[in-house]
Formats: C-alpha cells, structure tokens, sequence
C-alpha cells in the first residue's frame, strides 16, 4: 500500500507543477498580447476594403490589381493548378487575369470573417462577362485572406480562386 501512497502522491505532486506552468504561459502569454488595448476591425471597415478589391478586379489594370497583393502573396489562381509561392509568379497570373478583358464582375455570395485586429477572410462567389476577350464567362469562388503591413495597409496574403463546380461559361 505503501508504494501505491507514493506514487499517488508523486502524481498530485507533478499534476500541480504542470497546472501551475500552463497558468504561467498563459499570463506570460496575455502580457505579450495584450487583446483589450487594439480595437478589434468593424464589418464596415473590412467592407471598404473588400469593395475597393472588387472594384480594383474589376478594372482590369494588371498594375492596379497586382498591388492589391502582399509580397509575400501565396495562392492557387483560377488559370493555374500549381500552388504559386513565387511573387514574379503571381504576377504573371494577374497580368494573365487581366488580358482576359472581362468588363463585369458581379459578386453572388459573399462573407467576411474577421480574425483579429489585423487579419480578416472574404470568401465570395463571383460571375465575371466579357465582350472582348476569348472567355466569355466564368463563374469563379475564391477566399482571400487579408493582413494589415507594417504601413497599416491592408493587402492579399492568401488567394484560392476556382471554377464553380457545375458553372457553364
């Protein structure tokens, strides 16, 4: 019985050390991040955001629509199955999107997801027109993720475009 005693009492011993260091590293984390002291984004803002991506997208300027997009932009883009981690890459596919002249995109569904003070998510669906390029329509879904740079402006870290399964164009 009495070794039974030990190692019980071994095992409340080493239970409170490892509850005492978790509660540590969880005030030891919320002195570093300090959630109360930055405002949390509104709907409204990211909305501003989002529609001045839209109308940007919609310009069809390859130069305008590449800058939407952080240098560090990682993405799978509608018109190409690999995985872009190269920024020259991404380039070439925006200037790419914007050679196919679409003159309208209209937005279906969408949501914004706000994550924090600094990130936010808008998934959409979307159903681009042209009169001028060789693809008449495409129907597309993508997700972009949103993070705020050092100079406070929000830009594209990560993008997932697709076709719409289904969708004629």
């Amino acid at each position: 019985m009495q070794p039974f005693l030990r190692t019980l009492s071994l095992a409340i011993a080493l239970g409170a050390v490892i509850t005492t260091t978790a509660c540590h590293r969880h005030a030891d984390y919320d002195d570093k991040h300090d959630h109360h002291s930055v405002a949390m984004m509104s709907d409204a803002d990211a909305a501003k955001i989002t529609e001045a991506t839209v109308a940007t997208w919609q310009s069809m300027d390859a130069a305008k629509i590449d800058a939407l997009y952080a240098p560090d932009v990682v993405g799978f883009d509608v018109s190409a199955a690999p995985l872009s981690t190269d920024r020259a890459n991404w380039t070439k596919l925006q200037q790419g999107f914007a050679a196919m002249k679409f003159d309208h995109l209209a937005i279906t569904q969408s949501k914004t997801q706000i994550l924090d003070p600094d990130t936010f998510i808008f998934s959409s669906v979307g159903n681009l027109t042209s009169t001028a390029g060789s693809v008449k329509a495409l129907s597309i879904r993508c997700t972009d993720v949103y993070r705020k740079q050092a100079d406070d402006k929000f830009l594209i870290v990560n993008e997932h475009c697709s076709a719409v399964p289904g969708a004629k164009a």
